[in-house]
């Protein structure tokens, strides 16, 4: 029997080649009675087979070693390190592997290689005998099902691919709107927009309208945009996509058409693009535009995006309705929310400072008052600073008694942190101008909303 090395090195030794057509080529004259289901995808997560083979508990081997122990070069592996295990753990990025699925033995060959400025390829052959191709397909159409579920986990695109991240779905289910301060007409529109955009796919069609939205979350950072958003995906039953980077190898641009498939594919879902300034360049804009709002119909998407900086952005993106229909400006937080914050965070750092035999932080004030002078003394902050406010007072604290020393009346450390972190706020120019940047956002928001008649009817009740 020829080894797989055999048929890989006069491919890939070869100056210039077609990889698919001469790998393929070989493994059919290698197995001229067999049938092959051929899987040939930009990236391993696209045709998970030796994950899917395990979730469903059925074992498979590669070939590494013949019967006397030598390698036999039909498999080849690499080693890699979890930094969290602490350990080196086999993976093998070419080789043959066998198993058995449904009483048919299939041996799979799997291959990768870079395709020039194209990016990766990862091939698999599904090499077995039967009367006709069907238990392979079957096989394939298993993987693939098994590729596009989520099980705990979102999609992130990163790297030029998608993969699922348990992590970020974590973080979203930990998100809870009590711990976001907002005006709660502003919440409850937020919310209202997002569930409202999936329960009207009737009255989309009814007005001849694409079923898509995009909803715009623009002002300067820390102020409450992200979280939002996780606990809007937190809500909604339907997928969610998270897009990190445009990046690619072959550019930005096929980056862009990459995600808007995944997205078309697994609609009705979310798809977020966080600071949109920075990720729409001149160099992708077109692309993105013809993405967002182009021939290929966005049939039950709802794009959500955050912007810090909105006069970065182009005209024809922001104030076009049916690219972001509807726009939030999340502005610094004003007295009254500011001293709900702050009344949160008082409660919080009390019960934090009680863990274990330690004696809770006790104000002399009551939470009102001093949430009250939090609130005075806080203009200018946003909630991202609100936050550090009482963790760096609550470790001020704990370092203290740590320490052996009498802590301050805790009013006072807490002001005198106050005075510590405005002296390390940085004043730049797209600050002063924020209050202009957010007399123009509100305008555009009430605009866009009046402009669309899926929003004024769905308003009312139609």
């Amino acid at each position: 029997m020829t080894s797989f090395a055999q048929h890989l090195t006069p491919i890939f030794g070869q100056p210039a080649t077609h990889e698919t057509y001469l790998v393929l080529k070989s493994l059919y004259e290698a197995y001229p009675t067999s049938r092959h289901v051929v899987s040939l995808e930009t990236h391993e997560a696209g045709f998970p087979l030796f994950s899917y083979l395990k979730s469903i508990e059925v074992a498979h081997t590669f070939s590494e070693r013949d019967a006397a122990g030598n390698l036999s070069l039909d498999s080849f592996t690499i080693h890699t390190y979890d930094g969290a295990s602490k350990t080196v753990a086999p993976r093998t990025f070419m080789g043959k592997a066998s198993f058995e699925y449904e009483g048919v033995a299939f041996t799979a060959y799997k291959a990768a290689w870079q395709q020039g400025f194209h990016g990766s390829a990862f091939f698999i052959d599904l090499v077995f005998n039967a009367a006709d191709d069907e238990p392979g397909k079957r096989l394939a159409a298993a993987v693939y099902a098994y590729a596009a579920e989520l099980k705990d986990e979102i999609w992130v695109y990163h790297s030029e691919c998608w993969n699922k991240d348990k992590d970020l779905y974590a973080a979203i289910q930990a998100a809870n709107w009590d711990d976001i301060v907002l005006g709660p007409e502003f919440k409850e529109n937020l919310k209202r927009d997002m569930l409202q955009f999936f329960d009207s796919k009737a009255i989309y069609e009814s007005l001849g309208i694409t079923w898509k939205r995009g909803i715009l979350l623009l002002g300067s950072p820390g102020n409450g945009k992200t979280e939002s958003i996780k606990a809007l995906l937190k809500e909604t039953p339907y997928p969610a996509l998270y897009v990190k980077s445009f990046t690619t190898q072959r550019g930005p641009e096929a980056g862009v058409r990459s995600i808007f498939a995944h997205a078309r594919k697994h609609a009705p879902c979310v798809l977020v693009i966080e600071d949109l300034d920075a990720m729409v360049t001149p160099a992708v804009r077109s692309f993105f535009l013809n993405e967002l709002d182009g021939i290929a119909a966005n049939h039950g998407i709802l794009t959500i995006s955050t912007t810090n900086h909105p006069e970065r952005i182009d005209d024809a993106i922001v104030n076009r309705p049916s690219r972001f229909d509807v726009k939030y400006t999340y502005a610094l937080p004003d007295a009254a929310l500011r001293r709900a914050f702050a009344e949160k965070w008082i409660g919080k750092v009390a019960v934090a400072s009680g863990e274990g035999d330690k004696p809770k932080i006790q104000f002399t004030n009551s939470v009102g008052e001093v949430a009250e002078k939090v609130a005075v003394a806080t203009e200018g902050f946003s909630f991202a600073f609100l936050k550090e406010l009482f963790l760096s007072f609550l470790l001020a604290y704990a370092h203290a008694q740590a320490a052996g020393k009498t802590p301050e009346a805790p009013e006072e450390m807490l002001m005198k942190q106050i005075e510590f972190l405005s002296t390390q706020m940085i004043k730049t120019e797209s600050e002063d101008s924020q209050d202009k940047e957010n007399e123009a956002g509100m305008p555009r928001f009430v605009r866009a909303r009046a402009m669309n008649p899926v929003t004024a009817q769905a308003r009312l009740g139609v």
